[in-house]
């Protein structure tokens, strides 16, 4: 594994999720197949900068925002990642993407992109 890897993950219990986040965790890694075999690991991951195209419109960069992910098992340091209902969990958060003073809370925010929002 590559030291760059290890840099940027950061093991769940190093924040509070709140119980609406973790059931969109849980449902994305039902999607990806990956309950009970943790071949892949499930990611709240912070992107400084994302750029989106709907249909029929040009491209627009949204700006910085959560979302989830998956990387592969080997590519995640074993402790950055937590066994949570059956899927395995990691943070890719950088320090600077939380607020000062901010509660280290990952929520839902339906008026977000992706619906995740970092409080």
């Amino acid at each position: 594994m590559s030291q760059a890897f290890d840099e940027k993950f950061s093991n769940p219990r190093s924040v509070t999720i709140s119980p609406a986040a973790l059931t969109m965790a849980r449902e994305f890694a039902l999607a990806i197949g990956q309950m009970g075999y943790a071949r892949q690991v499930v990611a709240f991951d912070w992107a400084p900068w994302v750029i989106v195209r709907e249909p029929g419109q040009s491209e627009r960069n949204i700006g910085a925002c959560l979302m989830l992910g998956a990387y592969r098992r080997d590519e995640v340091p074993p402790e950055a990642i937590e066994m949570v209902d059956g899927f395995a969990l990691t943070l890719v958060i950088p320090d600077e993407a939380w607020l000062p003073g901010a509660l280290r809370l990952i929520d839902v925010d339906e008026q977000q992109w992706f619906r995740l929002a970092l409080r």
